[in-house]
C-alpha cells in the first residue's frame, strides 16, 4: 500500500515525539460529539434559559466518559486574576457514600479551598456557594455520580439528592453528572428527575449488528489515519478487526490501550506499522488479566477464533464480578497460549 506524503512526516520525528503524540491521541467519533454536544447545550443554554438547564452522562468503566470530561474541560482553561482563580468549567469528583457535607467538601476541593473539609454542612455549604461565584463557574460536572446510590441496600441517597437539587436552586449553575449506569436510579428519584432531562447513554462499541460492526471499524480506520507510524496498518481489515474486537471488547479505554501499546512496540522496533506480533505482546501484557478477559486465548495469536466472534458481546452488554461491566465467572481456564509460545 503507497504512503501518503501526509504520513511520511512521522520518519523524521524522533521517537519520544511519536510517542507521546499516540499518548494524547483523540478521535473525535460520532458518539464522542454527541457527548461533547451534551456538555455544550448544558452549558451554554443555561444562560439564555429561565432555570438552570442540567443532565447526565452514564455508560460502564472505560467507554470515555472522563475523556469528553476532560476535552471539555480544555476549552476553558483556569486563569489566574488578582482576585481569584476563574475556573468557568468545574469538574468535582465525588467519593464513595456521598453525603451532604461530603459533597460540599468535594466542591471546595476542587475549588482549591484550603480548608475544604473544616466546618458543618452548613458553613461548608455556605462556603462553596460563595466560592462557585466568587471562581466564576458556569458549569459544575459531577463526576462518580453513582456514589450517590447505595449499591449494597439498593437505595439512593436521599439527603445527598435533596441537597444537590437545593444547590442548584440557589446557584442557578448548571450541573452534568456522570458516572455507571446505577446513577439512573438517583436520576430517576423525585428530587433530581425534574432536574436532568438531559441524558446521554455511552455505550461500547457493538460487534453483533452490522451498524455497530460499520462503526467500530470506521473508528478503527480514523485510528490507523491518525497513528504517528509512516505506513498505514490495515486496522480495518476484517480479520483484523474481529481479533481487535475480541482484545477490547468494544471497550474504548481497551482499545486505545492496545493501539498505544502496538505503536511503541513498532516505533520500538524500528518499524512504520503495527503488525500482529505487536499486538499480541500488548495484549498478553496488558490486557489479558483483565476479568473480562480471562477465558479467551489471545486473539492475535494464531487463526482468529470465528466462532468467538460470531458469539461476542459488546462489554457494557452483561456483567462480570468487580469490574461494573461484564459477563461471567472471574476464573481462568486451562493455561492460555502465550504470545511467546509462537512468536
Amino acid at each position: 500500500m503507497a504512503t501518503s506524503p501526509d504520513r511520511k512526516k512521522w520518519k523524521t520525528m524522533a521517537a519520544e515525539e511519536r510517542i507521546a503524540a499516540v499518548n494524547t491521541l483523540l478521535v473525535l467519533h460520532p458518539r464522542f460529539r454527541d457527548a461533547v454536544n451534551l456538555l455544550k447545550r448544558c452549558h451554554e443554554d443555561s444562560r439564555i434559559s429561565a432555570e438552570p438547564i442540567c443532565g447526565a452522562l452514564l455508560g460502564a468503566s472505560g467507554v470515555g466518559k472522563t475523556t469528553v470530561i476532560d476535552h471539555y474541560r480544555r476549552s476553558f482553561p483556569t486563569e489566574e486574576t488578582d482576585t481569584a482563580t476563574r475556573q468557568r468549567v468545574l469538574k468535582v469528583t465525588l467519593q464513595p457514600h456521598a453525603k451532604p457535607k461530603g459533597i460540599a467538601a468535594d466542591i471546595l476541593f476542587a475549588l482549591r479551598d484550603p480548608a475544604w473539609s473544616s466546618g458543618t454542612v452548613q458553613t461548608l455549604t455556605n462556603r462553596a456557594v460563595h466560592l462557585l461565584e466568587h471562581c466564576s463557574v458556569e458549569l459544575i460536572i459531577l463526576d462518580e455520580f453513582h456514589h450517590l446510590f447505595d449499591s449494597e441496600r439498593s437505595r439512593v441517597m436521599t439527603q445527598a439528592a435533596q441537597w444537590l437539587k437545593v444547590l442548584i436552586v440557589n446557584t442557578r449553575i448548571p450541573v452534568v453528572v456522570s458516572g455507571m449506569p446505577e446513577a439512573t436510579y438517583v436520576l430517576n428519584a423525585e428530587h433530581t428527575e425534574r432536574r436532568f432531562k438531559d441524558r446521554l447513554t455511552f455505550r461500547c462499541f457493538n460487534w453483533r449488528t452490522q451498524p455497530g460492526r460499520r462503526e467500530f471499524c470506521g473508528m478503527l480506520q480514523k485510528l490507523d489515519d491518525a497513528i504517528p507510524l509512516a505506513r498505514p496498518s490495515a486496522l480495518a481489515g476484517a480479520d483484523m478487526a474481529g481479533r481487535i474486537y475480541l482484545a477490547c471488547r468494544g471497550i474504548p479505554d481497551y482499545l486505545m490501550t492496545l493501539i498505544r501499546g502496538a505503536v511503541r512496540e513498532a516505533i520500538e522496533r524500528g518499524a512504520e506499522a503495527i503488525e500482529m506480533p505487536d499486538l499480541a505482546r500488548v495484549y498478553e501484557s496488558r490486557l489479558t488479566h483483565q476479568q473480562l478477559l480471562l477465558e479467551q486465548d489471545n486473539p492475535f495469536v494464531g487463526s482468529l477464533d470465528q466462532a468467538a466472534l460470531n458469539r461476542v458481546q459488546p462489554a457494557d452488554g452483561v456483567r462480570v464480578a468487580t469490574t461494573g461491566l461484564t459477563p461471567r465467572a472471574a476464573h481462568r481456564r486451562k493455561r492460555q497460549l502465550q504470545a511467546a509460545d509462537v512468536l
